[in-house]
């Protein structure tokens, strides 16, 4: 009797272990679904849209010096001063790659910068509190500063003296469906250029172009261009696009 005891006490013990492994499997699994539901709660998103780009070269555009133009097709708002955008083609030129990133221009109330000086009368046209403005161009006697690229409103562009340029540079604006970005001076490397109506364009040398060495730029070639969340370091939108 005490024999046959002993025999179903063995069969049970392997039983109950097993019962208990799976217990434990069962509240280890319940404990980490938890914890990465709440990682997964917490973590910020990347927004989500699609976007338009074309490319002009200085061979083909009609806009002098060439284009670079964004649209907003749809999807979310996107908050400019969050994004990073970045640019990069092969220049069969120089036989190098070439990568230009774009973030926005610090911001300081304190402290006052002329955006259009007129150098012929040497006084000032109109002040701006942004500091550290990459972009910079002299034409028609009158030296312009602002970031590049810049949002396109109907009826007002950037350094026009008329309607709210600080409000529309790249960074201090949100880009919605329907908007536009563009660069056209801001495409230059710096130096010394005469436009097609015999104006003189100097770009400064802390100008960083939107494409780096554009001038290099020829019909066919191809550049990359993403849009980066600055947040998440994920990518908003990347676009291999056809030069014009």
């Amino acid at each position: 009797m005490r024999r046959g005891l002993w025999k179903e006490r063995k069969a049970v013990s392997p039983v109950v272990g097993v019962m208990l492994m799976l217990v434990v499997t069962v509240i280890l699994a319940a404990v980490v679904s938890s914890y990465s539901g709440g990682l997964t709660g917490t973590q910020k998103k990347a927004p989500q849209a699609s976007f338009a780009v074309e490319i002009e070269s200085m061979e083909s555009s009609s806009h002098w010096p060439g284009k670079f133009v964004i649209k907003h097709l749809g999807g979310d708002p996107i908050v400019t001063k969050n994004v990073k955008l970045v640019t990069k083609w092969y220049n069969r030129t120089t036989n190098k790659w070439e990568v230009s990133e774009t973030v926005f221009a610090p911001f300081n109330s304190s402290i006052s910068n002329c955006y259009i000086y007129d150098t012929v009368t040497s006084t000032c046209e109109a002040n701006t509190s942004y500091i550290e403005l990459n972009t910079n161009y002299t034409t028609w006697g009158k030296r312009y500063k602002y970031h590049a690229p810049y949002l396109v409103v109907p009826g007002d562009v950037p350094a026009n003296n008329k309607g709210q340029e600080e409000e529309i540079w790249f960074g201090n604006f949100v880009m919605q469906k329907g908007d536009v970005i563009k660069a056209i001076y801001n495409l230059l490397p710096p130096g010394t250029y005469t436009d097609p109506w015999g104006g003189t364009v100097i770009v400064h040398s802390d100008q960083r172009p939107v494409i780096a060495n554009f001038t290099h730029l020829k019909p066919g070639d191809v550049v990359t261009v993403e849009l980066i969340d600055l947040n998440t370091n994920a990518k908003i939108f990347s676009k291999d696009v056809v030069v014009q």
